[in-house]
């Protein structure tokens, strides 16, 4: 018998067996369509696990005036009205819906940082965010609220993408999973929480790596790939039930464009994937492997930054 945590991560293993359990998820909203795609995830999830649901929102001091004759920036008590009554009418909905629900308005110059810090403060178990996943020159001048959160938060972020399925409303099934993995320190880690998912909802699960030729080094060999068709099936502790049946997938080329052409294959529910932590708050210009999934999966995007 054994506990296998990541962060305030409720999976416990026992003899082999995973129980998962979310009890407290906090759901970033700036209330914009982005973010109502994300809201349906969170309360399916927060109906499916009894979870209690935070509302976060934050009002971005970076873009505010205090002056309503100001030619830049939103006046302050505007966004303060504002932020009031789309809280309400939110909570509204979450608690007529029957999940419990309290609702946190923040004011900061760094919503992701005031976000993450909410959620420690919470001890959450999930964050659920929604991203119009920005790139380019115009991510490096707006800033990436969902970069900041996947990059430092210490529990797992779904991230609800721009072109990712609405949520049905009626509980939160995965039904296959995709979990793709570089073999960094923290893959066992990373793939129990994949493999928790897909006990919890007896899905097919997909465990995946791709060889990218273009490191130095890497030669395309049927040796490569049995090395690590091998590494996929060592990740993780074994899972007894009847369901449980995991396929290794290992493809050589780009890392995100094979990651989504899986996902789609197999009409995948949920991608997980591990997420580097940065010492900045500061939004990268180059789109990682992260970033271009976010952008482009029409599921969402489960990230676990255990930096």
């Amino acid at each position: 018998m054994f506990q296998f945590w990541v962060s305030r991560w409720h999976m416990t293993v026992v003899d082999d067996q995973i129980g998962l359990t979310l009890a407290r998820i906090v759901l970033a909203t700036d209330f914009s369509p982005a973010s109502n795609r994300a809201t349906g995830y969170a309360r399916d999830l927060a109906r499916r696990f009894s979870s209690s649901l935070t509302l976060a929102h934050v009002i971005d001091l970076s873009v505010s005036t205090r002056s309503e004759e100001a030619l830049v920036g939103t006046p302050l008590d505007e966004m303060r009205h504002a932020s009031t009554e789309n809280q309400e009418r939110l909570l509204n909905d979450m608690t007529s819906a029957g999940i419990r629900t309290t609702a946190h308005t923040l004011e900061a110059h760094n919503p992701s940082a005031a976000l993450v810090g909410l959620a420690k403060e919470l001890q959450a178990d999930l964050i659920v965010a929604g991203t119009r996943a920005r790139h380019g020159l115009s991510k490096a001048i707006l800033g990436s609220c969902a970069e900041g959160i996947i990059r430092h938060a210490n529990c797992p972020v779904l991230t609800v993408g721009p072109k990712a399925k609405i949520a049905s409303g009626k509980g939160l099934s995965f039904r296959t999973i995709v979990f793709a993995t570089n073999f960094s320190s923290h893959a066992p880690m990373e793939a129990g929480v994949a493999l928790s998912f897909a006990q919890d909802s007896v899905a097919k699960i997909f465990l995946c790596h791709v060889m990218d030729f273009s490191i130095k080094g890497m030669s395309d060999s049927l040796g490569q790939k049995l090395k690590f068709e091998a590494a996929l099936e060592r990740l993780g502790p074994r899972f007894r039930y009847d369901c449980y049946n995991p396929v290794c997938v290992v493809e050589d080329g780009a890392v995100a464009p094979q990651i989504l052409d899986l996902a789609n294959k197999v009409k995948a529910d949920l991608i997980v994937l591990g997420a580097r932590p940065s010492s900045s708050w500061y939004p990268h210009l180059v789109e990682g492997t992260v970033g271009q999934v976010l952008m482009t999966a029409n599921c969402p995007v489960m990230t676990i930054c255990a930096g």
